[in-house]
C-alpha cells in the first residue's frame, strides 16, 4: 500500500453528487463510520446517517484562494484578515464551492470558497497562500 503524506480524502455524497475534500484529525471512528463537522455535512447535503464515499486523493498544494463572507456581520471583527487565517491554519483542504464556518467571539461566520488555484481542490497545509 502506497500511503501519502498528508492523508487527504474526497468525500462524495452519491445520492446528492455532492463532493468536498478534508485531511483526518485522528482515526477513533468504528469501522464504516465517520464523522465531521457539522459545516462539512452542510456542504454535502447529508444528514447524521447517510452514507459518504471516501477515496484518498493527492491534491495540489494552493498558491490562492478567494472567499465570500455568507454575512456583513464577518466585517465587524477587527481583523478579519487575522481571524480567518487563524482558522484555515485548522483546515487541511479547500474545495470550491464549499462554505466554511469559522467561530469568533461566540458566533459563527461563514465563507464561501469562491476560487482556488491551481485547481479547484486544494491542499492548505503548511502553504503560502494567496487570500482574497
Amino acid at each position: 500500500m502506497n500511503v501519502q503524506f498528508p492523508m487527504l480524502f474526497k468525500l462524495k455524497n452519491t445520492a446528492k453528487n455532492t463532493v468536498t475534500h478534508c485531511g483526518v484529525l485522528e482515526f477513533i471512528a468504528d469501522e464504516g463510520l465517520v464523522y465531521m463537522p457539522s459545516w462539512m455535512m452542510r456542504n454535502l447535503l447529508m444528514n447524521e446517517g447517510d452514507l459518504v464515499t471516501v477515496e484518498s486523493v493527492n491534491l495540489p498544494v494552493a498558491s490562492y484562494s478567494k472567499f465570500q463572507p455568507q454575512s456583513v456581520d464577518f466585517l465587524d471583527i477587527s481583523d478579519p484578515r487575522a481571524v480567518l487565517e487563524s482558522t484555515l491554519r485548522g483546515v487541511a483542504c479547500l474545495t470550491v464551492g464549499d462554505v466554511i464556518a469559522i467561530e469568533y467571539n461566540s458566533k459563527i461566520f461563514e465563507l464561501l470558497v469562491l476560487e482556488t488555484k491551481p485547481s479547484n481542490a486544494v491542499s492548505i497545509i503548511e502553504c503560502d497562500m494567496q487570500v482574497r
